[in-house]
């Protein structure tokens, strides 16, 4: 596993970053409280605008509001994959507020995702419910107030639990660590493209905008 340093911009004061919380922060679930797909939906709603996980040891991990540049990151991955997405007329492509329930029985939410029409199956598109299957492709850029250790542990759970092809962006860093089962990360310095590999053929991925 690649381990790194805090993001040096996670250190912003609070006059510069009303909304920052301390990073990270996490918070034990008692034992009496069931965290069903409803109550954690209902608690993201009676909390906004703070999103957060579940991990699999039942902590609740928020997750800060995203400032512009993480923010204009993610949609730019987001198109390029729909894009793709719609020329293969295979599969959906899914953003940054969808909950995934994992089968280690953690929460997460991921940037950007491609789950296959063969994994997506029968579901209905407006089930109350979270998402119940992991998608194939998870792609996770890190922004100002993530620590990267902790998207790249979040990573290797993704892995863990099913997805196919993992692309963890850094653009503080210059870097992407591309994840696959049963293989350590594959760390590029500054790519000009992903290839979306056996996982999503024909998917091109360019990063040029990324590191701006």
């Amino acid at each position: 596993m690649v381990t790194s340093s805090a993001n040096p911009e996670t250190d912003a004061t609070a006059a510069e970053a009303p909304l920052a919380l301390p990073a990270p922060l996490r918070l034990k679930l008692p034992d009496c409280w069931d965290p069903t797909d409803a109550a954690l939906i209902e608690l993201s709603q009676l909390n906004e605008p703070w999103d957060f996980e579940l991990t699999a040891d039942r902590e609740l991990v928020f997750v800060a509001p995203e400032r512009p540049g993480s923010s204009h990151r993610g949609v730019d991955f987001i198109t390029q994959v729909h894009l793709w997405c719609l020329r293969t007329g295979d599969g959906l492509v899914l953003g940054p507020q969808l909950g995934v329930r994992l089968p280690d029985s953690s929460m997460k939410m991921p940037d950007v995702a491609w789950i296959s029409d063969a994994r997506w199956g029968n579901r209905d598109m407006d089930q109350k419910g979270l998402l119940d299957a992991c998608p194939e492709l998870i792609v996770e850029v890190v922004s100002a107030t993530d620590i990267p250790a902790d998207q790249e542990a979040k990573m290797a759970e993704w892995i863990r639990n099913g997805a196919l092809l993992g692309w963890l962006i850094d653009p503080y860093r210059e870097i992407v660590l591309i994840y696959r089962p049963a293989a350590e990360p594959e760390r590029l310095e500054r790519p000009e493209r992903l290839s979306g590999e056996d996982v999503c053929a024909g998917l091109d991925v360019r990063l040029d905008r990324i590191w701006r």
